[in-house]
């Protein structure tokens, strides 16, 4: 069986000129439409032939013609624009009238002339559906979080996060001092349809003559690597078919069930995470530096001619590894903007987008640093899963950097630029080399396969943060997929 997620790869091979045009305009049915006429093309009847003129063929034996479907990159890119179509007017679903009555309800004495000057300067995502300008569905959040003034009209505020930023400057402390820091965590993790998606999966099935909905569920897990130890999977809402090895790349655990009724699959587990303080300018870097983790990586952590540039200018007279890393993580912790996103599935090329319009979230920020220290020569590669406190739990990507002989360190840019935000710069320099005991990393590789593979696209081809569900062969995305996180436990060890 294919796996959809494969074709992720041939993402950047483009569009036909028609096909592009009508997605630009946001024209996506037509365009979904032309995909599935070009899929079903056969070229050995289109191909230069008298036959393509209208004339009797000659008899003579025909030539075969060397790709008799088309190029399988390009119907493997095909193939995801198609899906990214159907998903871009679920993530781009407010127009000007409803994206204007948002903000009115969130922001005292809001206006429309407001609106359009911040869509203006760029701090509003927008896309054209069906020929109209359509706003990103969390656009709202972006602003607030983003915008003092907007944070400071809220109508309804929350408390001051006084309390984490206190207990990150603690955790710094500690690390300094005493080399690391460590908490033992306790979580419970669930995922599954809504009510709605199982109705229609239901019926559907029972059109087809059967009595039952087959699902196929993954939920990320915590992977055995330098921060985590001591994992616990303490309970199951049933017993798994699957659970991936300790150190698979995107570790998950999974369930396959013929269900007549809605049901969630659930885990709880427990580890230890530590976290060790390290300063990348603290050392000597050896003069041979290894070259794995240095390489492109379609579709995202490509070179292109801007991420090129940009990478040149920034270490340009730099010899030391550390100090182009340093200058890769200032570049992006000082002038990348925090802003929610669509969904990455619907995205092409994050760490050029991310560079060119300095706008992203914690993993577009990652993956730009990622890219960036690639091209530069400096091993550096993904991980990903929780980001935990005290008071809650919430999706979380970072990156990670090698430099001989220390080895790996860490870069956290989304939190970097936060500090940046807040004035915190010695907490912006501690997420350069260091992270904090507030993770549960289940993820070691962008872009990985489950194991056992899902077959039909991911909500997320990229990131395995909140799980996965498989329908009767079909991913789950949006409101249909249901994923659930809850703190049961933390302990400052």
């Amino acid at each position: 069986m294919k796996d959809l997620n494969e074709a992720f790869v041939h993402l950047n091979v483009g569009l036909p000129d028609d096909v592009e045009r009508l997605k630009a305009a946001g024209y996506y049915k037509e365009a979904v439409a032309r995909i599935d006429e070009y899929l079903a093309e056969d070229w050995k009847e289109t191909q230069n032939s008298p036959r393509s003129q209208g004339l009797e063929m000659p008899e003579y034996e025909q030539p075969a013609n060397p790709v008799p479907h088309g190029v399988d990159a390009l119907r493997d890119a095909l193939l995801v624009q198609k899906e990214i179509m159907r998903r871009l007017p679920q993530e781009y679903c407010w127009n000007e009238a409803q994206a204007v009555a948002r903000m009115q309800g969130l922001v005292r004495d809001f206006t429309v002339e407001e609106f359009r000057q911040l869509v203006h300067e760029g701090r509003v995502d927008w896309r054209f559906v069906e020929g109209e300008k359509h706003y990103l569905d969390r656009f709202a959040e972006t602003l607030i979080a983003t915008h003092a003034d907007l944070a400071a009209r809220q109508l309804d505020p929350p408390a001051p996060a006084t309390l984490a930023r206190e207990r990150r400057r603690r955790i710094h402390d500690q690390m300094e001092r005493e080399g690391q820091a460590s908490a033992r965590i306790t979580l419970k993790t669930s995922v599954g349809m809504s009510d709605e998606a199982f109705a229609a999966a239901l019926a559907k099935a029972k059109a087809e003559g059967r009595e039952s909905v087959h699902v196929r569920a993954w939920l990320p897990i915590p992977a055995e690597c330098l921060a985590q130890s001591e994992i616990e999977l303490q309970s199951f809402t049933e017993q798994p078919g699957r659970i991936a090895d300790a150190n698979a790349p995107q570790r998950t655990v999974c369930w396959e069930a013929d269900l007549t009724e809605n049901r969630r699959f659930g885990v709880q587990y427990r580890y230890k995470t530590t976290a060790v303080y390290a300063d990348p300018l603290d050392f000597v870097p050896a003069p041979e530096q290894p070259t794995f983790d240095t390489e492109e990586q379609a579709p995202h952590i490509v070179f292109t001619p801007y991420l090129r540039a940009l990478a040149s200018q920034l270490t340009e007279g730099i010899t030391d590894p550390a100090e182009k890393a340093k200058r890769i993580y200032d570049y992006v912790t000082l002038n990348v903007r925090y802003h929610y996103q669509p969904a990455y599935f619907v995205q092409d090329c994050l760490p050029d987008r991310c560079a060119r319009n300095r706008r992203g979230d914690c993993g577009i920020m990652a993956l730009t640093f990622i890219t960036l220290c690639r091209l530069v020569g400096i091993p550096a590669r993904w991980q990903s899963g929780l980001s935990v406190s005290p008071t809650g739990v919430g999706c979380h990507d970072w990156a990670m950097f090698y430099i001989a002989p220390k080895g790996w360190m860490y870069a956290d840019c989304s939190f970097g630029a936060s500090m940046a935000r807040q004035g915190e710069e010695e907490l912006r320099r501690h997420y350069f080399g260091s992270l904090d005991t507030g993770r549960m990393v289940a993820n070691r590789a962008f872009e990985a396969p489950f194991d056992p593979p899902m077959y039909g696209f991911r909500s997320d081809p990229y990131d395995n943060q909140s799980g996965e569900c498989e329908v009767d062969g079909v991913g789950l995305y949006g409101d249909a997929l249901d994923t659930r996180k809850e703190l049961v436990d933390f302990e400052d060890l």
